[in-house]
């Protein structure tokens, strides 16, 4: 799939706050069907991107615990290809971008829903 935008244009958008709650309820969505769940005031509070990146890595190591086989559940779910998930595997910093490629992915969503709504 061709994205309409790039993850350097999709940053811009990380200066709008509706924009930012938007995204962070977005991923407390996702991550909640699998019983993984963030701070109370995530979804009303806006955080930063690192903040956001911090937490999401949070909750992967939460879900790694379980087996692989609920990480791929939860990618399928966030919509994380296969390819993209395999490419960084081998990386010493993997859980943290994994967790960007998951935020963007997520942040990605809002802008389509947006767009297109």
């Amino acid at each position: 799939m061709q994205n309409l935008i790039d993850n350097n244009q999709l940053s811009t958008f990380f200066g709008d706050e509706e924009f930012i709650l938007k995204t962070q309820q977005q991923i407390a969505k996702d991550f909640s069907t699998y019983s993984l769940l963030f701070p109370k005031d995530f979804q009303n509070l806006v955080y930063s991107k690192e903040s956001i990146e911090s937490l999401i890595g949070e909750q992967l190591a939460e879900i790694m615990k379980e087996g692989e086989t609920r990480l791929l559940q939860l990618l399928y779910t966030i919509d994380i290809s296969e390819k993209q998930f395999l490419e960084i595997t081998s990386e010493t910093n993997f859980i943290q971008l994994l967790a960007e490629k998951i935020l963007f992915r997520e942040a990605y969503k809002v802008f389509l829903r947006a767009k297109y709504s």
